[in-house]
């Protein structure tokens, strides 16, 4: 036994002294720390190598306000009369007169139609087709809502400083958006009128819609021009909706902070920029004194690019080594959208812009 522990000891001795025996100690290569796993923490190593991320959520746009104007003049766009002194097809707010099967032989037609009693005097029949409506003021109105779609985001983290870590990030957002406004205007209106000879015919009792058989009570086809009827009073009821897509871009720095195992805090502020396409429709009715209608609808398309900044915090719950859950909140002031034409103007005010996204992170 002695003999067996001398052994051993002069073993042991002989390695310590020997110049050509050393002892190693394996470190962890900074490639080799997974940032996001759960046992990590920030004093684990001074170099660590870049980590990459994607995330993919959904997008919501909160509180969009929106606010609408209608200018003081502008043409009726279902105004369709016809010109005058020709047997084709004519349309206005109170009839029409077409032409039927037979080409309307001899210069008489069937197809043809009135609304109200007043129209017919005499052998007579008077149309009426409103062309431009002037409001007493301009109008403006407030619409607001909320829109849904879909986020992406890649970026990566850069080197270390203290218990955070420094990186970048460039998100993408996609927000389909559509918000309506209601107006209402006290104006007058202009509108053509004409008149048709019933050759002394018996007229139906109205209102009277004919048809296209050529068959059945027959007024001459041709139009006659009267002076344009001026300054009637009417007003104008309707809506217009911003029917647009949005697309946001935003590129910054980030700070990110480990909370627990598997929690996590990042901090993002930068530059954006905005782009949208899009429609302004309205669908307005408009009403004269004396009870006849007409419908004035239509849609402008326009783009605009808008700038402005971001400020963002994203929380992230790591679920396995490559998988996390987030949840991100943006404040995005930036200049107004605005898309006009045609009398219509629609502007989306983004200063006071929030979004809110969650989804899947991929850290690599």
């Amino acid at each position: 036994m002695k003999s067996h522990l001398l052994k051993t000891g002069l073993v042991s001795v002989c390695c310590l002294a020997h110049p050509f025996v050393t002892t190693t100690v394996v470190a962890q290569s900074p490639s080799d720390v997974d940032i996001f796993s759960p046992g990590y923490e920030f004093g684990a190593t001074r170099n660590v190598a870049s980590r990459h991320f994607f995330r993919l959520g959904v997008l919501a746009g909160l509180s969009l306000d929106a606010d609408f104007g209608v200018s003081t003049k502008f043409d009726i766009s279902h105004s369709r009369p016809g010109v005058a002194g020709s047997g084709g097809e004519h349309f206005y707010d109170d009839g029409f007169v077409r032409v039927d099967k037979t080409g309307n032989a001899q210069g008489y037609t069937s197809f043809w139609g009135y609304n109200d009693a007043s129209q017919a005097v005499g052998n007579t029949l008077t149309m009426h087709s409103a062309k431009s409506f002037t409001a007493d003021t301009g109008d403006t109105s407030k619409g607001d809502g909320v829109a849904v779609g879909a986020e992406l985001v890649y970026g990566g983290l850069l080197t270390r400083h203290n218990d955070a870590f420094i990186g970048w990030e460039f998100g993408f957002g996609y927000l389909p958006v559509s918000i309506e406004g209601r107006h209402a205007l006290e104006g007058q209106v202009t509108r053509t009128v004409h008149t048709f000879d019933t050759g002394g015919i018996v007229l139906p009792a109205v209102p009277y819609t004919g048809g296209d058989s050529g068959i059945g009570p027959t007024i001459h086809d041709l139009a006659t021009a009267l002076p344009d009827e001026d300054n009637l009073d009417a007003s104008l009821n309707g809506r217009q909706i911003l029917d647009a897509d949005m697309f946001l871009f935003r590129l910054g720095p980030t700070l990110f902070w480990n909370l627990q195992p598997r929690w996590a805090l990042s901090v993002s502020l930068g530059g954006a920029v905005g782009f949208m396409a899009g429609d302004l429709k309205f669908k307005d009715t408009l009403s004269v004194f004396d009870g006849s209608t007409s419908l004035n609808s239509g849609s402008v398309s326009d783009t605009d690019l808008a700038f402005g900044g971001y400020l963002s915090g994203t929380i992230t719950y790591h679920v396995e080594e490559h998988g996390d859950l987030y949840l991100s909140l943006q404040y995005m002031p930036m200049s107004s959208f605005t898309i006009e034409g045609g009398g219509r103007r629609a502007e989306l005010d983004m200063m006071g812009s929030l979004f809110i996204s969650a989804g899947l992170n991929w850290p690599f």
